[in-house]
């Protein structure tokens, strides 16, 4: 079914109807148990998602209006073109989903397709791909926090990226894009071949002028513009992690059984769910509670999804390949955990130690504030996730100048 024409049907009407419905329903049916909840998940959005999300979702709108993401796609946009069947724009998307976390990587994609440089298709396989769980979640918060052990957060953080790559490298050779343009020629072969670095870079400046004149706003316009988007973006954000906690703190009144409610808040909201499968990892071989855990992250909870989809569907986008995209990377996620555990505590003695009663939070409640990072780990974080950002978009600038040799030669 056409995304447009599901948005405007009488199914998706009384879809959404009973969604809200249920929230009321929910909030009236335990008014202290759902402004309990209401609260932990405004605690998880302030402390965690604002200060790892907020100043890259800023950095990237002028970025890409600034002329900058389609002047370093037209470097890589045959080396992504054959390698993930993607457009050049995918190797600045990619390092914004990966250090950023999600939703950013769904309004640079959107933003794009808004300014005619990718179309519906593109956009959707670039949200999927790019689709990431943020560092300080994985490392600070569930590493050093939920768990007590920094080194599994690492862990996870590696093999969340490396099973997100797989991902859309099997979407592309599995399911190719057939609208998708072939990959153009590259502007070396076109070009004098004495001097195919120096054409590149002039490509490349030459579009990095014109997207900038075509978007036309001067740095203040730019800024506030950038600065507002940003801000209604994560209040759309934090707003579907409200709902979440209140649905599932409600849901879980009726439910006893401690392992169906961990799968309940694993599968609908990701951070939630990381602190309930902590809790139930003493009771698991350390190996598979770390696979599962991986395997929930991959998968990134009902919640993300609807953020995404709030993102993509009002220009008219769809998100089937991210669906997909987020099943494969849980599968991935779940196996390469089981396949490095071994390895790593092999190799590395001491490093990956098991974990068992080394937690010092309470049991029993949704997300403690103990857990959560303070505002200087926030910061400090965020200066990591920067230089992040930056070696891993020079790091494919790099591919990009090394495949285009290789294809003179």
């Amino acid at each position: 079914m056409n995304l447009r024409r599901w948005a405007t049907s009488p199914l998706s009407t009384l879809f959404t109807g009973f969604l809200a419905v249920l929230v009321v329903i929910c909030v009236v049916y335990a008014p202290g148990e759902a402004f309990k909840a209401s609260g932990e998940g405004l605690a998880i959005w302030w402390r965690i998602v604002f200060p790892a999300l907020l100043p890259f979702v800023v950095l990237s709108q002028m970025l890409l209006a600034s002329g900058f993401a389609h002047g370093l796609g037209s470097l890589l946009d045959p080396f992504t073109r054959r390698a993930l069947g993607l457009p050049g724009s995918f190797g600045w998307v990619l390092p914004l989903g990966m250090t950023a976390g999600f939703p950013a990587a769904a309004e640079a994609a959107v933003t794009l397709y808004k300014q005619g440089k990718v179309t519906a298709s593109e956009a959707e396989r670039l949200t999927a791909a790019a689709h990431f769980c943020s560092p300080m979640l994985l490392v600070v918060v569930i590493g050093a926090g939920f768990m007590n052990r920094p080194e599994i957060g690492l862990l996870l953080l590696a093999v969340h990226w490396a099973a997100g790559l797989l991902a859309g490298i099997t979407l592309h050779w599995v399911f190719p894009d057939r609208s998708s343009p072939a990959a153009p020629p590259s502007p070396a072969k076109a070009k004098t071949p004495a001097k195919p670095r120096v054409s590149g870079l002039r490509l490349a400046l030459r579009r990095m002028e014109e997207a900038r004149r075509e978007d036309g706003r001067s740095f203040g316009k730019l800024l506030g513009d950038s600065v507002a988007s940003g801000v209604q973006t994560l209040m759309i954000t934090g707003g579907y992690m409200l709902i979440f906690a209140v649905v599932i703190h409600v849901i879980l009144l009726a439910l006893p059984d401690h392992t169906f409610s961990v799968a309940v808040k694993s599968a609908l909201e990701v951070h939630l769910g990381s602190y309930a499968m902590s809790e139930l990892a003493p009771s698991l071989p350390p190996a598979l509670a770390v696979s599962l855990l991986g395997a929930a992250l991959g998968w990134s909870g009902l919640c993300a999804y609807l953020q995404v989809r709030a993102i993509l569907g009002p220009a008219g986008i769809g998100e089937r390949s991210f669906l997909l995209s987020r099943l494969l990377h849980a599968a991935y996620a779940y196996v390469l955990t089981l396949l490095l555990w071994k390895p790593f505590t092999r190799w590395l003695p001491g490093i990956l130690p098991a974990f068992g009663d080394a937690r010092s939070a309470p049991l029993g409640s949704d997300t403690p504030a103990a857990t959560l990072p303070g505002w200087q780990q926030a910061f400090g974080v965020m200066e990591w996730q920067l230089w992040m950002l930056t070696l891993l978009t020079i790091g494919f600038v790099a591919i990009a100048l090394l495949w285009r040799r290789q294809d003179e030669l």
